[in-house]
């Protein structure tokens, strides 16, 4: 991310953890050489609110970015942190809410309900463990966990399956109740490998052979060990069928 930057860069927009594979992202370290070069930086923190702590004061951002849906609250209303002394223009011209920077009535039902969520999710249950169950409890699966090697969000789960067909493990879990999906809510619909996998290093055949596996604080360990069972009945069918489409 350093080495894009260039002389005339004057804004940087980085996730402060990736929606596919959970890969938190190292947001202090370019916050620190954007603030030497007088670069502004913005963070979209969407994915890891509620999932670990956020420390606008460490991370050293100008601004962040929330979204109420990911803590358990309703769709349609979000945060935005602006450091103190930072001049936005307005978004939206008209009535002077949102400090004079967006103007329309606010949702006030949405913002309380997303106040609420956020003081829950300051409580949290430990996911990750549930994380780290799915994924020994697939051990012997010809796969491999993407990220596994640096921090992730504890909810999160990328797996590659060797020869499977993401597409097939999909539709397959969701016959038996278990919703899981091939990559990002917002690249679904998409045929092409995505672009996240290819640039870790991913072949575009492994990349279609990746689903994303998303854990909530009210997801239980009996539903950690049914989907797990399923997926160990799924992927080999699956990785059955494109061995027999090649041939």
């Amino acid at each position: 991310m350093i080495e894009a930057l260039r002389p005339d860069t004057r804004l940087v927009a980085m996730m402060l953890a990736n929606n596919e594979t959970g890969v938190i992202q190292p947001v202090a370290e370019v916050a620190r050489v954007c603030r030497e070069r007088g670069i502004l930086i913005h963070s979209d923190a969407v994915q890891a609110a509620g999932k670990i702590d956020i420390d606008v004061e460490a991370l050293g951002v100008d601004t962040l970015s929330m979204s109420a849906h990911k803590l358990h609250a309703p769709k349609g209303v979000g945060a935005l942190y602006v450091r103190r002394g930072l001049s936005l223009e307005r978004y939206l011209l008209g009535g002077s809410q949102e400090r004079r920077r967006r103007a329309g009535t606010e949702n006030v039902p949405l913002a309380i309900a997303f106040g609420v969520a956020a003081e829950v999710a300051g409580n949290r249950p430990d996911i990750g463990a549930l994380r780290d169950r799915l994924e020994r409890l697939l051990t012997g699966l010809p796969m491999s966990i993407n990220g596994a090697s640096v921090r992730r969000l504890p909810n999160t789960s990328s797996i590659t399956f060797k020869g499977a067909d993401a597409e097939g493990i999909v539709i397959g879990l969701d016959l038996g109740g278990v919703a899981v999906s091939t990559g990002s809510a917002c690249s679904s619909g998409r045929v092409e490998p995505s672009r996240v996998l290819l640039a870790m290093g991913l072949s575009a055949d492994e990349a279609r052979s990746t689903i994303r596996v998303s854990l909530s604080r009210f997801t239980t360990a009996e539903e950690v060990d049914r989907a797990a069972a399923l997926i160990r009945e799924v992927v080999p069918r699956t990785q059955r069928a494109a061995s027999s489409a090649v041939q």
